[in-house]
């Protein structure tokens, strides 16, 4: 629930994050159907809380889903820009630093401190193993974090969607963008059972409402996506809603369990 604690927080910005509040989990409209994944996020009590790692915490929602759900979250990410937004809307929200911590790091700084070996009940990897060269490094990382029997949570643009196929998708290096279009199920799942992992359910996000209303926002919004699609959200939600019976599957979901050495 939205709290009304916000320290040191300007009348203006406490308005820019109510809207962007309101319009979470974002202005990218795929968001909204791989938020569903929310629902099968660990549950915690006070006294039991569910340790949580989220790897590109992005604009908190996830983590934030994670909280009230009673976890305990650490959201790291490798920009400055994005920690600062992200304590931002912490603030707005009312939590406390026990509750989210966010943190300027990378699996590889992260797994280099001993002391966060076997910290995590749960590691969120939400469209995030796309931009990354060597995903079986990071998915063996996430398996350092992970405590006896953790869960890891992957969401990725399914490589086989076509909705985007009138551009290049991908780019050579890190660079902020993809560096592969997504996986199959059959690619992650192995790769994460060569990592000690074992696969547990999969899941597809996508319908076609997502997939007009996305084609919309990069065809005719272009470099104005934000600001136009706070303008006409009431329109977009209806054309997403209107189309959302017919299946357009853009992202896959993978969920594993960290498999016990021997």
């Amino acid at each position: 629930m939205l709290r009304a604690y916000t320290e040191n927080l300007s009348a203006a910005k406490r308005a820019r994050l109510w809207l962007k509040y309101a319009m979470f989990p974002g202005t990218n409209w795929v968001s909204r159907d791989k938020s569903k994944v929310c629902r099968l996020f660990l549950t915690g009590t006070a006294d039991a809380p569910v340790r949580t790692l989220d790897c590109g915490c992005g604009n908190a929602y996830f983590s934030h889903q994670a909280v009230i759900r009673g976890a305990q979250c650490l959201g790291i990410t490798i920009h400055d820009w994005e920690k600062h937004h992200c304590e931002e809307m912490r603030s707005f929200l009312g939590l406390t630093e026990d509750q989210l911590s966010i943190r300027r790091a990378s699996l590889e700084t992260l797994t280099a401190d001993p002391s966060e070996h076997g910290r995590f009940d749960q590691v969120l990897l939400l469209d995030v193993i796309e931009h990354i060269l060597d995903a079986p490094k990071a998915l063996r990382q996430i398996h350092d974090l992970l405590d006896e029997d953790g869960l890891v949570y992957i969401t990725t643009p399914d490589r086989d969607w076509q909705g985007n196929a009138d551009r290049i998708r991908v780019t050579r290096f890190e660079d902020g963008w993809h560096v592969r279009n997504g996986f199959t199920f059959e690619q992650l799942e192995r790769v994460l059972e060569e990592s000690g992992f074992e696969p547990v359910d999969r899941l597809r996000f996508g319908t076609l409402g997502s997939t007009v209303v996305t084609w919309i926002q990069h065809q005719i919004f272009r470099s104005r996506i934000d600001p136009l699609t706070v303008a006409t959200f009431p329109l977009l939600k209806l054309i997403s809603w209107c189309l959302s019976p017919w299946k357009d599957p853009h992202t896959i979901f993978v969920l594993a369990r960290k498999k016990r050495p021997g």
